[in-house]
């Protein structure tokens, strides 16, 4: 199979590793896609907990009572929780600065999500890719090992393992849903394009979404 070209942009790098590396600075006072995904976590809870109410309620014997009492808490835990959600968010976003930074880690087997320090600054990151791509015959992993010691959290994704695919340009994001998890890669509109097909390409057992 013949070598594909090199993605060539201002804002990624192909490294002398064989990876393709960018930063994404968003800000989380103006993007819903984070808040969506709490949202979501809890939804889950609230169901799962719901349910085991319903299960007793039936094992009782006394469903009609059970089911509006059901009823009542759930009304009464999902404003709870949506009130929970709000506040915790905005806290969080304040205490990191109000930017979320990651770095993106992409080559043909899979993609890492790095999500950075708060006083780690999307210059320095760029500085650091930089440094890596002009690393010829050397040991690009030291460096990279630098780069990933900043990191508040990191999620790797294979892309053998991905599931369903779903693609929002309007948000600047791919999300890559495995059985148990999911992931989120964003990239700038000049790149977009060209990230979300790369990934399309290689995740190969993904129902796509667009």
């Amino acid at each position: 199979m013949a070598a594909q070209p090199v993605y060539k942009s201002k804002n990624i790098t192909m490294c002398s590793d064989g990876k393709y590396r960018w930063v994404y600075e968003l800000d989380l006072y103006t993007t819903t896609a984070i808040i969506k995904e709490v949202w979501r976590v809890l939804l889950i809870s609230l169901v799962i907990v719901l349910a085991l109410m319903l299960i007793f309620s039936i094992i009782e014997g006394d469903l009609t009572e059970g089911l509006s009492f059901i009823g009542e808490m759930a009304a009464i835990l999902f404003g709870i929780f949506l009130v929970l959600s709000v506040v915790g968010y905005l806290v969080f976003a304040f205490i990191i600065g109000g930017k979320y930074c990651a770095l993106f880690e992409m080559n043909e087997e899979g993609i890492n999500n790095a999500a950075q320090e708060k006083h780690v600054k999307k210059a320095e990151l760029i500085g650091l890719i930089t440094a890596i791509a002009g690393i010829a015959g050397g040991r690009p992993g030291v460096v990279g090992t630098g780069i990933l010691g900043a990191t508040r959290t990191s999620m790797y994704t294979s892309f053998d393992e991905v599931k369903e695919l779903e693609i929002l340009p309007k948000e600047h994001l791919i999300r890559l849903n495995e059985t148990l998890s999911r992931n989120q890669v964003y990239a700038e509109d000049e790149d977009f394009a060209f990230v979300a097909s790369y990934i399309k390409a290689r995740c190969r057992n993904a129902k796509v979404k667009i």
